[in-house]
């Protein structure tokens, strides 16, 4: 596997042809939230860097395992306990988000959802391969970004590639709402390609191309 390709698609990324801070809804975040985020301790930024460590190695340790429709079903177990596919979705969808009824908004995670599951599996079992290094956090306007970087152990001069996810607290445990690879948002990259797709082709193109993707073999997202 590639670099190009890991970086465009490391752990839940991938063309659609994975700031947050300049997002419609992250301008849109309440004082109040805005306030309590500044006030996160190190104790829980280190409680934050805990929560995506385990999930990871949990996760890499399912995807070493035969493949079964346990595994399958354990996959879908741990990534629904640490992303958060609706707040990604939304992000991503921008203004289009406010536009659609509950049941488009619920059809389009769906969606979003398995796509990306199915992308973050092929493209951990072929990084399993690579040590992950956790490097440090930094505070976010709603939450902390925590640091990784990935390096090939088979392929030592190749460089590392740098993997943040920003996260945010829900209840006692954190969710990620998006992920940097070397410092491309998922979110901006999901963006950018919905926009344009609407745009060219209103929102039943966007929604035929995503159906019509996952009864394909092809790793890319639209």
């Amino acid at each position: 596997m590639t670099r190009l390709s890991i970086i465009s698609f490391l752990f839940v990324v991938a063309s659609l042809g994975l700031a947050a801070s300049a997002s419609a809804e992250e301008t849109a975040i309440g004082t109040a939230e805005v306030a309590a985020s500044a006030r996160l301790s190190a104790a829980e930024t280190a409680k934050a860097e805990k929560f995506i460590r385990t999930k990871h190695n949990k996760v890499r340790a399912v995807l070493r395992k035969p493949d079964t429709p346990k595994r399958a079903a354990d996959l879908t177990e741990l990534l629904g306990e640490f992303l958060d596919y609706r707040r990604l979705t939304k992000l991503s969808l921008d203004e289009e988000w406010d536009k659609r009824s509950p049941r488009e908004r619920q059809h389009f995670v769906n969606l979003l959802r398995q796509l990306v599951e199915r992308q973050y599996q092929r493209n951990m079992e072929s990084t399993l391969q690579y040590k992950v290094k956790w490097v440090g956090t930094e505070p976010i306007e709603t939450g902390v970004k925590v640091k990784s970087s990935a390096r090939s152990v088979k392929k030592k001069r190749q460089p590392p590639i740098a993997i943040d996810y920003s996260m945010s607290p829900a209840g006692d445990e954190w969710k990620v709402f998006d992920i940097f690879t070397d410092e491309v948002s998922l979110v901006k990259n999901y963006k950018r390609q919905f926009r344009r797709v609407i745009r060219e082709e209103g929102w039943d193109g966007l929604i035929g191309r995503m159906e019509k993707k996952l009864h394909q073999e092809e790793d890319d997202l639209l």
